[in-house]
């Protein structure tokens, strides 16, 4: 092949590719590509977020006083003048407010009898009465039982015969068993059961809190 048609081929295949201008570079095609998803994602959350609708204007919740009373309530003979809060119960006034906290908070509802106190002579729950109510009554707890020396009869009883495990319910049926024996000194089996019957022994003592509290003592 003569060297003046080798010079022709080479500018026909010269002609023949195409230049920076005629066709689209790798790098330009993804470039643009790249700037096309950011303007794209740009737009959605331009118009996002002028569509989320803003947060409404909340008001100050407006707070009363809470209401209460002064009352005077006297707790194993000692007279305590309070202000309480229509909230409370006399079980929450006894633990939260006095740090007695021998009353045993069990159920709440009145249905296992652990809170039972002594209020003017007659057991009652004490989660069941609002403390707002109690103005003027003579209430006695199982910190008022025995003194300081020693403890009660009815408690040694309680000790002699056993008659606890957990001893999550105790105080509750020795409150139970001290009203009992303050009215009858000597009852019988069956008015011992009808006196503890509101109270509950998850461990199931009865027979043993019965057989103590027969027993006698106060």
């Amino acid at each position: 092949m003569t060297e003046e048609k080798k010079a022709e081929e080479k500018k026909t295949e010269e002609k023949a590719k195409p230049t920076v201008e005629q066709g689209i570079s790798r790098r330009k095609f993804i470039a643009g590509t790249v700037a096309g998803l950011v303007v794209g994602a740009a737009a959605t959350y331009g118009a996002t977020s002028m569509m989320k609708p803003s947060a409404p204007t909340m008001a100050p919740m407006a707070v009363g006083p809470v209401d209460g009373k002064e009352i005077t309530i006297t707790i194993n003979g000692k007279p305590y003048p309070m202000w309480v809060s229509a909230r409370w119960t006399l079980l929450g006034l006894l633990r939260t407010q006095l740090g007695l906290v021998g009353t045993v908070e069990g159920c709440g509802l009145g249905e296992c009898g652990s809170c039972t106190v002594i209020a003017n002579d007659i057991p009652v729950l004490a989660c069941e009465i609002p403390a707002i109510e109690t103005d003027g009554w003579q209430v006695t707890t199982i910190e008022g039982v025995g003194t300081a020396g020693g403890l009660s009869p009815l408690q040694q009883n309680f000790i002699k015969y056993s008659a606890f495990q957990c001893g999550a319910c105790t105080p509750g049926f020795i409150m139970s068993g001290k009203a009992l024996l303050a009215k009858n000194s000597t009852p019988t089996e069956d008015q011992v059961r009808q006196a503890i019957s509101g109270n509950l022994c998850r461990c199931g003592t009865y027979d043993l809190v019965t057989m103590a509290i027969m027993a006698g003592g106060s």
